[in-house]
């Protein structure tokens, strides 16, 4: 409940299970590690774009999956010029309902 509430409010939050905690190694201190710093606006990677390549691009990527009755739509768009900070939401829709053009403006 606690992190729904920080959520509804957007703040960065990074929640451990007391599984986690108990069961802690680098591997997972690494993973919390590198979700903290993505929630607070740090650069995960670096990627050396072709030259070719316009420097104001924005990649773009949207997917729907299908699963009983309704339609989950992800969306994804990268922020900043080096293509390392991104934007993402989710809808969830009725299957055969076309809402994407209205909800995701």
């Amino acid at each position: 409940m606690y992190k729904e509430v920080l959520e509804n409010y957007r703040m960065p939050s990074q929640v451990v299970t007391t599984r986690n905690a108990f069961k802690f190694n680098l591997s997972k201190a690494s993973n919390i590690l590198k979700q903290i710093n993505s929630k607070i606006g740090g650069d995960l990677y670096n990627l050396e774009m072709p030259k070719a390549l316009n420097p104001n691009t924005m990649l773009i990527g949207i997917d729907v999956c299908h699963s009983g009755p309704n339609s989950v739509v992800g969306f994804s768009a990268t922020t900043n010029k080096e293509l390392t900070q991104y934007y993402s939401d989710y809808i969830v829709q009725k299957k055969g309902q076309e809402i994407v053009q209205d909800k995701m403006k």
